[in-house]
């Protein structure tokens, strides 16, 4: 079969891709690696750091091929690298110029734990790059070092290492833990709009081999908001379709920014998304916490992609895509969160 990619504008099919509850696909999440060096608590609490890869884990052009083929037939909006610590693909700079010189108005994200921004963030902006997402988990050096493993500074260092680079402020993500970090909310709340980020304030979720322990240190969004609008005036912002956060500015003093709450498990948002997720090995999953994917490997056995064969197993992925998750027994850092 002859591949369908690279098509001018004016031919491109456009045709959404739609799932059984009529829930439109135009956001893709694409893990490129399954190493980090990290061992945050939420994620593999009882792993030590350190990189974990596997052997057979796409190409950078299969991932193009594969982008650009949602993009021309799809009308693909939007794709987050991910990982593991995406920063740790040697060729993640690389790889965001060819997708950019592929689909040039497709908008590009990164999430990173930040820890090697401070080196990478001018090659990632000059590559392509559109925004990142940053996790940190507090401002506390000796708490962040329980919470991840790492070096709070490193952080620091690579924020602002991409304000240098001419990125826009970076969202920061933070999850939320009782007795953890739980108290330093309002603290985040305040540092992150004095820098211009917006801050969003995540849930645990039960994944993995961390789903009994972020169980018992869940925190959930409606106490967040309480304890927030303790200390700022909180006005609701519109929802886009297909986000993940529900937004409010957010006044205190001369304080003024916004900040989010995502609770996929006391609110879940399963009704309004709009994301697949590509693993770095080429599975598909339509559902975060669904344990359901497609390999989509066998769509390149001829060389190059088979249009025919990654349509069939697109299809049969998004066709799976269940009207709400459930369980998830395969680690965050393998999923790409």
């Amino acid at each position: 079969m002859n591949p369908t990619l690279s098509l001018p504008v004016n031919e491109r099919e456009r045709g959404s891709l739609t799932d059984t509850f009529g829930r439109r696909i135009d956001h893709i999440r694409i893990s490129v690696t399954s190493a980090c060096d990290l061992r945050c608590v939420y994620c593999r609490p009882s792993a030590k750091a350190g990189h974990e890869e596997n052997s057979d884990n796409l190409s950078d052009t299969q991932r193009v091929e594969f982008i650009r083929y949602l993009y021309d037939r799809h009308g693909l909006s939007q794709v987050r690298l991910t990982g593991g610590e995406p920063l740790l693909y040697p060729q993640l700079s690389t790889l965001i110029a060819k997708i950019r010189r592929a689909c040039p108005d497709l908008t590009l994200a990164v999430t990173t734990n930040g820890r090697l921004l401070s080196r990478f963030a001018r090659d990632l902006r000059r590559a392509g790059l559109d925004r990142l997402n940053v996790s940190l988990d507090s401002l506390d050096g000796d708490c962040y070092r329980r919470m991840t493993g790492g070096s709070l500074k490193t952080v620091i260092a690579g924020l602002d290492a991409a304000d240098d680079a001419g990125f826009p402020p970076p969202k920061i993500n933070t999850v939320v833990l009782r007795d953890l970090n739980d108290a330093e909310v309002t603290r985040m709340a305040e540092w992150a709009i004095a820098r211009g980020s917006e801050i969003r304030f995540l849930e645990a979720m039960p994944i993995g081999a961390a789903a009994e322990f972020n169980k018992a240190h869940f925190v959930a969004a409606a106490e967040l908001r309480r304890r927030l609008a303790a200390e700022f005036v909180l006005s609701a912002l519109a929802t886009p379709p297909g986000a993940t956060a529900t937004r409010f500015r957010a006044i205190s003093g001369a304080l003024d920014g916004i900040i989010g709450t995502i609770a996929p498990v006391s609110e879940p948002f399963c009704s309004s998304c709009r994301r697949i997720r590509l693993t770095a090995d080429g599975h598909l999953f339509p559902c975060l916490l669904d344990a359901f994917s497609v390999d989509m490997r066998p769509a390149w056995q001829r060389g190059c992609l088979d249009s025919v064969e990654v349509a069939e197993r697109i299809d049969s992925a998004v066709r799976s895509k269940q009207k709400h998750g459930s369980v998830q027994p395969v680690q965050m850092i393998q999923l790409g969160g």
